[in-house]
């Protein structure tokens, strides 16, 4: 019994998987086409904004043995199971690009990671264009520019990025980058309504950061903007659960 129940879901998985990895790219199978770059014009912060992880998967019971013994959906020593993996959090995504989350049964959500190769391809399109921006400002000529360049030079701006971890529970890291000639730069905190809960200053400059502590604040969603010289940067969410 054990044996055929593993595997109607390993088939099961197996077929979702197909699914989602072959996708009917046709586009006489198609209706709405429209350009992502267009629909999605901030693509780049999108991306920005995910939290990648690893993981190790949770063994769980999926019914009962003939002498009444737990089931599980793995044995220990199945590969998948004892590996590490990389993904991402289903919770988190439904906050950025809800479309790309769904329920893969009753209780349990997945992500469609197929779909988000189009997102990143726009969002590297983006930062080709702001790099050849930036580079005609600065004189430059744009040629043969390596995507490890075209990071580096995200440095000469002054910009706000997701927290990591998101959710946290004790404390979280907020990346910015705040150009050179920037005299003041502070982290703002702000519950929902807007009321302001605390303050930090971004000492460094360039690509920097700074460590938020949960000890002082209640598990909720919060806001917290980079402020540069008087100018708001930026506003973004970030969640605390305890």
């Amino acid at each position: 019994m054990k044996k055929v129940v593993l595997l109607v879901l390993a088939t099961t998985l197996s077929v979702a998987m197909n699914a989602q990895l072959v996708n009917g790219a046709d586009n006489r199978l198609r209706t709405n086409v429209q350009s992502l770059s267009e629909t999605m014009p901030n693509a780049l912060e999108i991306v920005l904004g995910m939290t990648p992880v690893q993981y190790n998967i949770a063994n769980r019971i999926i019914g009962e043995n003939t002498d009444g013994t737990p089931m599980y959906m793995y044995q220990g020593d199945e590969e998948g199971f004892l590996n590490t993996h990389f993904g991402f959090i289903a919770e988190e995504f439904q906050q950025i690009l809800p479309n790309l989350v769904y329920h893969v049964d009753d209780t349990h959500l997945g992500i469609s990671i197929t779909e988000l190769i189009p997102v990143l391809v726009t969002a590297i399109q983006e930062l080709k264009a702001e790099l050849k921006e930036t580079r005609k400002a600065a004189g430059i000529g744009d040629e043969n520019v390596t995507p490890v360049e075209a990071i580096a030079m995200r440095g000469l701006t002054t910009e706000l990025f997701q927290n990591m971890p998101n959710p946290f529970t004790e404390n979280t890291v907020i990346p910015c980058s705040v150009a050179e000639g920037v005299a003041n730069a502070m982290i703002y905190i702000y519950d929902l309504s807007g009321k302001q809960i605390d303050q930090y200053p971004v000492e460094g400059r360039g690509k920097t950061s700074v460590t938020i502590s949960a000890r002082s604040l209640d598990a909720g969603m919060y806001l917290y903007s980079l402020i540069a010289d008087g100018n708001v940067i930026d506003t973004k969410r970030m969640i605390l659960t305890k």
